[in-house]
């Protein structure tokens, strides 16, 4: 596998389905054939202060030494992304949320994982379209990651990592805007903030048709250099359909391995996993999507 690359795999599929660490973990290593996971937080209780978090994070670390896994990152996952969070209209919610992604990063310290990141913030419509309000949040928004790169650095980990998105509402959805974010960002912060790139999330309905950020390979090209994890879908280029990179998708899809791999070799200094996440419909049996993530693990592998 090339030195800049780490092929892994987001464990959301594992939701409701195989929710103890020994069963997707096992399920990843001997089914799917990775070691190297992302850990969503989907997969805890939605309230981390009402899980028992430790016990948790013990079987983790358990299954990881059984099975020979590593925990790469920790990742927000569908819960959060229902919120608005650290934008959120009330203060006493972005006070909440402040504190959800405190939890993610003692979660990760104490699983062993270096990265954690996702979703962090959702404009509502309201205050999207007030321009005062929109540059008041942001502000606070920024102050915000500021003090979550202190507690990330305290916690001896390495990075932070914000999702590059498909909408205005969730900046950054454009190359500029997510320059600036990190540049920005990393002008005050303890430990450095990526972006995670999902090749679906070039969509944006603002977006005109021959706009060079609906390009999937035009933006990865543009902010390789600052990202450090790329999530992994097959996709038309006209909406994030999170698809498997089966035979079937894979004749309508515009995503090539050897082209993404390419683009990585030639722009990028540091390593950046490439993590699949696919999303199935509830009524996919468990063995579909086990063999769904193995058939896409030894198409990708066939290229690197």
């Amino acid at each position: 596998m090339l030195k800049k690359i780490e092929l892994g795999i987001n464990n959301a599929f594992a939701i409701k389905k195989w929710i103890e660490p020994e069963e997707w973990t096992k399920i990843i290593v001997e089914k799917i054939g990775l070691k190297n996971i992302q850990v969503s937080f989907d997969l805890f209780f939605p309230s981390f202060k009402d899980s028992n978090i430790s016990f948790m994070c013990a079987e983790i670390n358990n299954a990881a030494r059984k099975y020979g896994a590593k925990m790469s990152s920790t990742f927000t996952g569908l819960n959060a992304y229902s919120q608005n969070m650290l934008v959120h209209p009330n203060p006493i919610i972005r006070k909440s949320a402040l504190d959800y992604y405190v939890h993610a990063i003692k979660i990760s310290a104490n699983i062993n994982s270096p990265i954690t990141g996702g979703h962090f913030l959702s404009f509502s419509i309201k205050d999207f379209n007030d321009k005062k309000r929109r540059e008041y949040l942001m502000q606070s928004f920024f102050e915000s990651m500021i003090y979550l790169s202190i507690v990330a650095y305290e916690h001896n980990l390495d990075s932070l990592t914000l999702e590059y998105m498909p909408t205005p509402y969730e900046p950054p959805h454009t190359i500029e805007e997510a320059k600036k974010f990190i540049e920005e960002l990393n002008s005050y912060t303890k430990v450095p903030i990526y972006l995670t790139f999902d090749l679906g999330h070039t969509t944006a309905f603002d977006l005109d048709t021959n706009d060079k950020n609906r390009d999937v390979y035009h933006v990865l090209e543009n902010i390789i250099p600052i990202t450090n994890i790329i999530h992994l879908q097959q996709c038309d280029g006209l909406g994030d359909r999170y698809w498997p990179f089966t035979r079937e998708y894979n004749k309508i899809g515009i995503i090539e391995p050897q082209r993404i791999i390419k683009l990585i070799n030639d722009n990028s200094d540091h390593t950046i996993n490439l993590i699949f996440e696919f999303i199935h419909g509830c009524e996919v049996s468990g063995d579909k999507i086990i063999e769904d993530y193995k058939y896409s693990v030894e198409y990708w592998m066939k290229y690197l």
